[in-house]
């Protein structure tokens, strides 16, 4: 289906559930793929930036309102779920990844073992600077800031400005 808000040149392929709003903006060459045990639920003017991409073959992702989604952004592999909420920006080249290859034992190649999954959670009205990396089991509460190029492996509490690899506290918004 093809309606005036997502460019010619974007890729939509919907084997799952996928439900995008009318006011959804899916810029040039971006690429939304849902697997058949895959589900996206956008909320109302969510924006793609040209090559931002969502892969979910399984598992889910929902978003609130006004949400954008920067140039060249990653969301990789949701399969406990990602919740964004209203008015959060996910900033250029950011990557949030849901999943970890299993490596528990050597006698089995890592491609082969159980995978690891956890839940993200990004709070409403935060900055994810670009760059970033969030992995798998985050929560960043609301009003965070993410500073460019920070790596967030441990929650991040709601008003924190994080920043470095690891993501560590810089400072709370007043």
């Amino acid at each position: 289906m093809i309606r005036t808000g997502i460019h010619p040149s974007a890729v939509v392929e919907n084997l799952g559930t996928a439900a995008l709003p009318e006011s959804t903006i899916i810029e040039p060459l971006a690429v939304v793929f849902i697997g058949a045990r895959g589900k996206l639920q956008l909320g109302e003017m969510n924006t793609l930036y040209p090559g931002a991409t969502i892969r979910i073959d399984q598992g889910w992702m929902e978003t609130g309102k006004e949400v954008s989604f920067g140039s060249g952004c990653h969301i990789y592999e949701p399969r406990a779920g990602l919740t964004i909420g209203d008015h959060s920006m996910i900033g250029g080249g950011v990557l949030i990844c849901g999943v970890n290859h299993g490596h528990a034992t050597r006698a089995i190649p890592m491609r082969q073992q159980p995978f690891e999954a956890a839940p993200i959670v990004i709070g409403q009205d935060v900055w994810i600077g670009m760059g970033a990396i969030i992995l798998p089991g985050v929560t960043i509460g609301d009003g965070a800031i993410v500073a460019a190029g920070a790596v967030v492996t441990a929650d991040v509490t709601a008003g924190a400005v994080v920043s470095g690899i690891p993501a560590r506290l810089s400072k709370h918004r007043e």
